[in-house]
């Protein structure tokens, strides 16, 4: 669902019409939007862009009378002038609408202004083929830009593309920013990278480490991976009981092949060692034991 504010400034406009849209602004504080849409219409009329997008604003939220089809009107009117925030109202709403077009067509115009969401999403829709033939090498382009800017989900997906591509150093670099910023799917793919050795020196300690971060954040293949090592004590100590832990919690989340696993590890386990990994999936899922690696 697309969420747009009122804007309080904008670039150009003269000081008597942001007076005049302060005035109006006042009005809306006081619940007055129907005196608010007086002072504003004229404004927009006469081309000021402040005035148009707040239009657009009420007539989204359904304010000062104006209908939901004049949003559409008065944010053209606005994006057209290069007014970034009405830009970026129209991509969204053209995305809610699924209209993969028009939303390529507005994100790439705020895109080009800088606005780091929207080079992500006009990555997203390149990347995809949303809006016609994917187009991996303008997504990748995209995706830079928004990566370079700290955007996660861009880092994330830049470092994708990169991976498909045959480019195993450039990945890893990405898959590292992006996990270092919480990105889950990330840290799982970061912990894969080091563990076998691709785009970075073999580090099986520290693919442990990131498949447990990864775990604790409800990632189910990392918890499998997790218990995968445990199980064969590779980058630390082996533990059949931790592994049958991270095997359950695995299970639990959904992921399948953790059923083979645990069969396995109950085949050359006693009862009473069985009886302690249930106990410690529960506390490691929550977090509350310092011994769940």
């Amino acid at each position: 669902m697309v969420c747009v504010a009122l804007a309080l400034m904008a670039h150009p406009t003269g000081a008597n019409a942001q007076l005049r849209v302060d005035d109006a602004l006042a009005y809306l504080d006081r619940g007055d939007s129907d005196r608010a849409v007086q002072i504003l219409q004229p404004l927009a009329s006469r081309g000021d862009v402040l005035a148009q997008y707040n239009l657009g604003v009420l007539a989204l939220a359904g304010q000062g009378g104006i209908g939901t089809d004049q949003a559409d009107h008065w944010l053209d009117k606005a994006a057209q002038a290069g007014y970034l925030p009405a830009k970026i109202a129209l991509a969204d709403l053209s995305l809610d609408r699924h209209d993969w077009v028009q939303a390529e067509h507005w994100y790439e115009r705020a895109a080009q202004a800088g606005d780091v969401t929207a080079q992500f999403m006009s990555g997203l829709i390149l990347d995809q083929g949303l809006a016609g033939e994917g187009d991996p090498d303008a997504a990748r382009h995209w995706y830079e830009q928004a990566a370079q800017q700290g955007h996660a989900q861009a880092q994330f997906a830049l470092a994708t593309l990169l991976m498909e591509g045959g480019h195993p150093q450039q990945a890893a670099h990405w898959f590292e920013q992006a996990a270092g910023q919480g990105h889950v799917a990330a840290k799982f793919e970061l912990a894969r990278a080091l563990a076998a050795g691709h785009g970075v020196a073999q580090d099986a300690a520290a693919a442990r480490g990131w498949y447990l971060r990864a775990a604790h954040a409800g990632f189910a293949p990392a918890m499998y991976n997790l218990a995968l090592m445990q199980a064969r004590g590779r980058g630390g100590r082996g533990s059949y009981r931790l592994a049958l832990a991270w095997a359950l919690n695995a299970q639990n989340a959904g992921h399948d092949p953790a059923q083979d696993l645990i069969a396995a590890l109950r085949d050359v386990m006693p009862p009473d060692a069985q009886a302690d990994a249930g106990a410690l999936a529960q506390t490691c899922i929550a977090r509350q034991s310092e011994v769940c690696d």
